[in-house]
């Protein structure tokens, strides 16, 4: 059973070494190739490529986007004083003093707001440990994920199968009427020919009439739609990812669709295939959504 290639999964939950709550969610939309977009905290950016190749496993097309959010920074390990930049600031302060006979002290609350004098340093192996423990959460939205996109593909593929029903449907007229639509010509043939006041050539006119019946038979276009039909059910029930055969097969029934409305010359014919060509219609749509 296909995979919609739209979807929405979330999973939210906690690690306790250091205490933190991770929400995650993993949204997609259609898209030709497989795109994915990775928003999450800055301890998680070195391993924004192994969140994506978690994904990737998973799905093959479509643009997906992950965000992932916590309700806290990883506290830092290390705290550092940029030395040389508060030995600039002091020496800048006594210059200035000294040129402008300014009077005043230097006191902590004057020193701690200067951009970049504090450094907060965090370790790689620190964030290493809160993604090792934060993965499972990361798991289960894409299984949360998966599963809405599975459901989708489940009602798309219903879909498209009451059109495959009606186009079956229609092949099966046309085959019943193909007999009908040649006697009709053959009658209206010899109708002409009864006015004809010259001698006719009979075995000349049914040379003739083989011929125009014979370019104008579509049993081949039949069977072979009815082909194509049965291996587009047989992947769309079978394969978790069909969506480029799919649309590869439906460009097969197209052609043959219209191959039938050119050679219909019946209007009971012309009318089926009018049908058939609407339901072709109905299923690219719906395919454009399969992954």
């Amino acid at each position: 059973m296909p995979y919609s290639m739209t979807g929405m999964g979330r999973a939210s939950g906690a690690i306790k070494d250091p205490p933190i709550n991770f929400d995650v969610e993993i949204k997609s939309y259609n898209h030709r190739f497989l795109e994915i977009s990775v928003k999450c905290p800055n301890g998680f950016l070195p391993f924004e490529d192994e969140i994506r190749r978690c994904v990737q496993k998973k799905v093959s097309r479509g643009h997906i986007v992950v965000i992932i959010q916590q309700d806290r920074e990883i506290l830092p390990s290390k705290v550092e004083v940029d030395k040389p930049l508060l030995r600039a600031y002091l020496k800048l302060v006594d210059e200035l003093k000294d040129e402008y006979k300014i009077r005043g002290t230097i006191d902590i609350n004057t020193l701690l707001p200067i951009p970049g004098l504090i450094k907060f340093c965090q370790h790689q192996s620190d964030s290493t440990h809160v993604y090792k423990n934060f993965k499972p959460i990361l798991g289960n939205a894409i299984d949360s994920f998966l599963e809405m996109k599975k459901r989708e593909g489940e009602n798309i593929a219903k879909e498209i199968k009451k059109s495959i029903a009606v186009i079956e449907k229609n092949i099966h007229r046309v085959e019943k009427l193909i007999p009908k639509r040649n006697e009709g010509y053959k009658d209206h043939l010899f109708d002409l020919m009864k006015n004809y006041k010259k001698e006719l050539d009979e075995e000349k006119l049914y040379r003739e009439l083989l011929y125009t019946v014979d370019r104008s038979d579509i049993t081949e276009e039949c069977k072979r739609l009815d082909s194509h039909l049965s291996l587009f059910k047989e992947s769309l029930d079978n394969d978790d990812h069909p969506g480029r055969k799919l649309n590869f097969l439906l460009q097969e029934m197209q052609r043959e669709a219209n191959t039938l409305s050119v050679k219909a010359n019946f209007f009971e014919i012309s009318k089926a295939v009018i049908q058939m060509k609407e339901e072709v219609e109905k299923i690219r749509e719906q395919v454009q959504n399969i992954e």
